[in-house]
């Protein structure tokens, strides 16, 4: 039997962070993958001379004192190739089109043109959000272990009680849109559109959902520092998992786990292959959402995550387009996102986020050309009906290429490649059961409380990625790794 130290399950970036930093800190560690590529939803494929990158993500966390950036730093990593994106993206609203800046001055700058009468109060919105985020960073860059479960947890939450950390507690009692209130902005079409496109996207959620500290957040990562990554960010996926194998582990993808059951002192991990592997720790990257089908009835009982209660927490799926073609895309922004309708959820095309290959950016595409991902949030259920799903399919498409061409006139003409994805396809291909991604949806202040912490209730066996503290996006999903192998390496 193969025994390791570490087996870590599924290679998306929890757990390619926690298998990077345990290799690094002298353990013997074994990364299993299910499918052929790293990343998971932040990974890549290769179609027809395209690199498309799996979600229209931007790169964050690269700016000095940034989450990825010590990362790297902590594994002795040259940073990947990348740029500062001085526009975020450009969101083109029903009525309005915004450019949405990284720097604080400009971006204060567009609200005074866009919002001649209002600006002053989104900007003092602004300044209270910068300042809370900032402050809640410094506490995340702590690591906490949260929720707390055991000894240590509540040893380092009580260690971090003090009176400037207490400023913050109406932030976490409060959500987005109280904060709006108080600056009379509750009300505002526009702004409030825009920031609930930011948050859909972020957190999965609108500024009503949404719990205040963790919007502002999400709201300020674009301002510390928005990246484009050549290569996508499946170039940092490969980067982390060369730097697993650099340090004596092994990353195995086509490796489905099948099933984990305890042997003595320790787990006994077995794939579909009939491959059968051991060790002490294993960490499971492959979300909560597929956890229970990993264990028997005996040992699932004893998960502190419930079953019943996992499956009845709201999650979406995405509608995905990727779109190879000719490059007809006269815009500095390599961003941009799609608001229709003011009245119409941020659902189902009605609203979505578009990446662009830079036009330098020969990994993505070929001279003259460009990749895009295109990705909408979605409702489940209606694309496991087996009869409506090529119609539907073919709706979503055409929804969203009608709305591009908004902007974009010529881009219908210029497509050579058109590649939809749906939550079958995110099940078929990243094993999301049912097409779950991005975690779970906020839907209140106090949402935050039922965050699922790493700590699975069985010993040795750890839990990461975007289903548990701190969440999802990609600085999330890593910061959750790091958790754990700082936990385990104690």
């Amino acid at each position: 039997m193969n025994v390791r130290d570490v087996i870590v399950v599924g290679a998306g970036f929890g757990g390619l962070s926690a298998g990077a930093l345990l290799a690094k800190r002298g353990l013997d560690v074994l990364l299993l993958e299910s499918s052929n590529e790293l990343g998971g939803c932040a990974g890549k494929f290769d179609r027809g001379g395209y690199r498309f990158a799996v979600g229209a993500t931007l790169g964050m966390g690269f700016e000095a004192g940034g989450t990825l950036a010590e990362l790297y730093q902590e594994l002795g990593l040259p940073l990947p190739q990348m740029k500062l994106l001085p526009i975020i993206m450009d969101v083109h609203l029903p009525d309005l089109d915004i450019r949405y800046y990284q720097a604080k001055v400009r971006w204060y700058e567009e609200l005074e043109r866009q919002f001649p009468q209002e600006h002053q109060q989104m900007i003092l919105f602004y300044e209270e959000l910068i300042a809370v985020a900032e402050q809640f960073q410094k506490i995340i860059a702590r690591k906490p272990m949260f929720p707390p479960v055991d000894w240590r947890g509540y040893k380092q939450v009580l260690g971090m009680a003090n009176l400037e950390n207490a400023k913050l507690m109406p932030y976490m009692l409060q959500t987005v849109q109280d904060r709006l209130k108080k600056y009379g902005l509750a009300e505002h079409r526009q702004f409030v559109a825009f920031l609930n496109g930011q948050l859909i996207d972020a957190v999965q959620t609108t500024v009503a959902g949404c719990p205040a500290f963790l919007g502002y957040i999400a709201l300020n990562v674009f301002h510390r520092g928005a990246f484009y990554i050549y290569g996508g960010l499946a170039t940092v996926a490969e980067d982390l998992a060369g730097s697993i194998r650099t340090h004596g582990g092994t990353v195995q993808l086509r490796s489905r786990v099948q099933q984990i059951a305890k042997r003595g002192d320790g787990w006994e991990v077995t794939t579909a292959k009939g491959q059968r592997y051991h060790a002490k720790q294993v960490v499971l990257n492959n979300s909560i959402h597929n956890l229970h089908g990993l264990f028997d009835a005996d040992l699932g009982r004893k998960l502190r995550v419930r079953e019943d209660e996992e499956r009845s927490r709201p999650a979406w799926g995405a509608y995905a387009l990727y779109l190879g073609c000719r490059d007809v895309f006269a815009s500095e922004a390599l961003f941009h996102q799609f608001i229709e309708q003011y009245e119409a959820p941020l659902t189902e095309g009605n609203q979505f986020l578009v990446s662009l290959s830079a036009t330098d950016d020969r990994l993505r595409a070929a001279e003259g050309k460009r990749a895009l991902t295109i990705s909408t949030h979605t409702a489940l259920d209606r694309w496991w009906e087996r009869s409506r799903y090529d119609e539907l399919k073919a709706s979503y498409t055409e929804r969203i290429m009608t709305s591009l061409e908004r902007k974009f006139p010529q881009v219908r003409a210029a497509v050579d490649m058109s590649l939809p994805a749906t939550p079958v396809t995110f099940q078929r291909y990243v094993l999301r059961e049912r097409g779950k991604v991005g975690g779970y949806i906020p839907s209140g202040k106090f949402s935050w409380m039922s965050s699922y912490s790493p700590l699975s209730g069985l010993e040795g066996m750890w839990l990461c990625g975007d289903t548990v503290f701190p969440g999802a996006g990609t600085l999330g999903t890593a910061l959750s790794g790091w958790i754990v192998a700082d936990r385990i390496s104690r």
